[in-house]
Parts: structure tokens; sequence; C-alpha cells
């Protein structure tokens, strides 16, 4: 039996079991994003076409199983009926894309559907998976200590020749096209995942996360050692990743952050002593222990020129292609990375006449044209205000928190890599669905004081109108 059908087997027997253990499966699936591409990489090299699929396999799994459990029907979904017709309409126009005469084939639309809209599920199906504020905390709080492990395997690469076995892509390369910091001798490490977008968008989410954590108990030192030692690991591992977008983003996300969770909260003084105090330790901590990861960082920034017109492109590209694309677009799954696979025999992105861009806001004018360009977005700009309409509006500190890291991240990716850089598009959709989510447990939340307050009432009247005894003098 051979090592690929093995995986087969074992990828439908996870499937059915994703089924009847849904909640945990999509847990599963959120594990693999992280460790998928150290499988790929170095535990099953030959099989990694099959590896890079198995997250999907247990979010496919647990949507089944969801959608069959009864729980479902008892699930009250927050009131947004223009995102709801937003998706339902980007849906619909991307089946429509599927059949786009400009497509080379069949098979490259159903490909462009899948990058699109197989996470979306997840907005809906995390509501349902942690049942209190207890198991949400607990799984945040292991998922942002997986940035130790990850930290160090980083440290590892970076210190490692170009050549080690630690340091290689999940498809084979020679060393000579392994990234580094311009002529710097240093590797830009990317942890266990398959590629640097791919780490740097973990790195992104895990800062975020344990920004939540460190609001929710007011930045104090006493039993968040550990979540402050991942802190330090994961902005290492962005130094050495030599990626300036992540530390540029939270740079700019910083003072709304520090609008929401600090100024907003009680004790908000108090806890923004403790922040500065946080952020200065960290500092010094990078300055003495990175030192050559902070050196080769700050070389890579500064030889940049073309750092204003990146930044623009997400904003522009998409007039660029606008008179190429028409309404219609080329097609979904046009431009998408993996198209030349289903398309042997064909000159590699023919069908789009020469015309390129690299930002995903252009790709997506492109594929869907002007019409599912706005759906798309309309969708992203919605669940961004519905985020803060939460991080504003909910009762308790910690769904609050919660409110505001996900605020922070569907912010950033308005214009980022949600469709075509799959690591962005699960933790989109995921933390898209934990705003969803503390909606459901804050509601639940206040029904039970509503509850507890109806049943005292009663014995607090009961107890007024009982006669007092007197006593009578004698």
């Amino acid at each position: 039996m051979s090592p690929r059908f093995l995986l087969v087997l074992l990828g439908g027997a996870a499937f059915v079991w994703s089924i009847q253990r849904w909640r945990l499966a999509v847990q599963v699936g959120m594990l693999l994003v992280i460790l998928e591409g150290a499988i790929r990489k170095w535990l099953l090299p030959g099989s990694q076409d099959l590896v890079y699929f198995a997250k999907d396999v247990f979010f496919l799994g647990a949507y089944v199983g969801f959608f069959q459990s009864r729980e479902r029907l008892r699930l009250r979904y927050p009131q947004a009926p223009v995102l709801y017709a937003g998706l339902v309409l980007g849906a619909i126009w991307g089946v429509f894309e599927i059949f786009n005469p400009r497509l080379p084939n069949f098979l490259v639309g159903v490909l462009g559907f899948k990058a699109y809209f197989l996470y979306v599920p997840l907005l809906f199906v995390v509501p349902a998976v942690f049942p209190d504020d207890l198991a949400l905390a607990r799984f945040l709080k292991r998922y942002v200590l997986l940035a130790i492990p990850v930290g160090l395997l980083t440290v590892a690469q970076f210190f490692s020749p170009q050549g080690s076995i630690l340091n290689t892509y999940a498809q084979p390369t020679d060393a000579g096209a392994i990234s580094t910091f311009g002529e710097s001798q240093f590797v830009r490490a990317i942890g266990t995942f398959s590629y640097i977008s791919g780490f740097t968008s973990y790195l992104l989410v895990s800062t975020i996360l344990i920004l939540m954590i460190l609001t929710t108990t007011r930045w104090r030192f006493r039993g968040n050692l550990a979540v402050y030692a991942a802190l330090g690991m994961t902005f290492m591992s962005m130094m050495m990743s030599g990626s300036r977008g992540p530390i540029f983003l939270l740079a700019l996300l910083f003072p709304l952050y520090w609008w929401l969770a600090v100024v907003r909260e009680k004790q908000s003084g108090r806890t923004f002593v403790r922040l500065l105090l946080g952020l200065g330790l960290l500092v010094a901590g990078l300055s003495s222990a990175g030192e050559e990861a902070m050196t080769a960082f700050g070389q890579r920034a500064a030889g940049t020129h073309d750092l204003a017109e990146r930044l623009a492109s997400p904003f522009t590209s998409p007039f660029h292609v606008l008179p190429y694309t028409g309404a219609l677009g080329y097609g979904i799954g046009a431009t998408h990375q993996a198209a030349t696979v289903v398309t042997k025999g064909i000159v590699p992105y023919s069908w789009l006449g020469g015309i390129a861009t690299e930002s995903e806001s252009g790709r997506v004018m492109m594929e869907l044209g002007l019409i599912g360009f706005l759906l798309v977005y309309s969708v992203r700009l919605n669940l961004a205000f519905f985020a803060l309409q939460q991080a504003l509006r909910l009762r308790t500190v910690f769904h609050r928190a919660v409110a505001t890291s996900a605020l922070l991240f569907l912010l950033i990716q308005i214009l980022g890599g949600v469709v075509f850089e799959v690591t962005s598009g699960v933790y989109y959709w995921f933390l898209a669905g934990l705003v969803f989510l503390v909606v459901r447990l804050d509601r639940e939340a206040a029904l039970a004081a509503r509850r507890v307050s109806a049943d005292s009432m009663p014995r607090q009247a009961a107890a007024a109108s009982t006669p007092v005894p007197v006593r009578s003098g004698g």
C-alpha cells in the first residue's frame, strides 16, 4: 500500500470523525493551520499536495456535522441582514463566475470558488463550537502559547545556514531560492509554515490574540508570564521573518486598540502603566536577546525604495485593471496561483491577455469584475463595522476584548489577502466567527442575570411582607 493511498484513507477516516466530533474538528483544523507546513516540509515531503488539504478535511467534516446537529436550530445569530445578503449574493455571483467563458476550463472556476468561499461557513459554525467563556478562553490561551515553540524553531532557523534542513519551503527548492535579508547571511525564517506570507499572517493573529488576553487581565504580570513570553517570541519571529507589514500594521492600529481596550475600560490608568512597562521590558529583551535580528530587520527596512508604491497598490490596482475586466471579469480563479495545475497544456495565464497585478484587490477585480468586487468588499467593510459595534456594545470585558481583537484583524484584511493567502483566509473567518460567538455568549449572560434577578424578587417580596414578631412587654 503506497503512502499516498494510506493518506487518502486516513483523510476519509478523519472526515467521518470530524462529522461526529465537529466541535473538536474545528479546533484541530486551527491547529493544523500552524503545523501543516512543518508536516509538508519535514514529515511527509512526498505528499505535500495531500497534506495541504488536511485542515480542509477537518473543516468540511465539521460543517457537515454542524448542519446535521439539532443544536444548530437553537442558535440565534446576530441581526445583520445587510451582511447576510452580501454573503448570499456574493456566493451566487461566485457560482455564476465559474461558468465565465473567459476561463480556460471549468476546474479553474471550481478552484476559485473554493478559494473565496471554503472558510466562510466558519462564521456560522464557530459560534456553536465553544459552549461558554471558559472553554473559549482556555482554547485561545493554549493557542497563543504555541507561539513559544514556533518562536524557538524560528530562532534556530535564523541562525542556521541557508542550506540547512530547517530552512526549506514546502516545495523542493535549492538553497539559493531561500529568501535572505538582502546581502546578509541570515535567512528570513518561516517557522513551521510553508512560506513567509502564511507565517507573517500567523504572527499577526498571534499578536492580536495575545493583546486580547492581556486586555482581559488588564496587562497584569502575575499569572501572565507565559503569555508575555509568547508575545516576546512573536515579536522576535516578526523580526527574523524580515517582513515589515505586520509591524507597520500593528503600529498603525495600536491607537485604536489603546482607545477601545485601555481608555474605555475601568482602571485605565493602572492598565496603561502596566502596558507601558510590559512593552518596555519587551523592547529591552528584544534588544539584548535579538540584536542580530533587529539589525538585519533594520537594514532591510532602510533599504526599501518601493514602500510607498506597495502601500498604495491595494487601493490603486483595482482602478488600473478595471478597463480590461469590465463588469464580469475573467472568471473566478483566473488569477489563482494554482490555476496552472488544472490547465496542463495551456500557456500559463494566457487567458488573462497579459494583464497582471500582485495585490489581492486588483486580482478580485480581474476575476469577478466590478459587480463581484463590490460584493466582496462590501462584506468585508460590513464585518469590520459590525465588530466595532460589538466592541463598543458588549457587556463584559472578555467579550469586548475578543470583539476588539477581531476588529483589528478584520480592518487589516479589508484590503488584505483573505482569498489568495490561505492562512489569512482561515483566520479571517474564524475571528469573524468569534465576534458572532461573543455576541451569543453576552446575550446568554444577560438572560441568565435577568433570571437570577427575577428569581430573587419573589423571595425579597416575601421577606418584606412577612410580619416581624414584636415582643410584648410584661
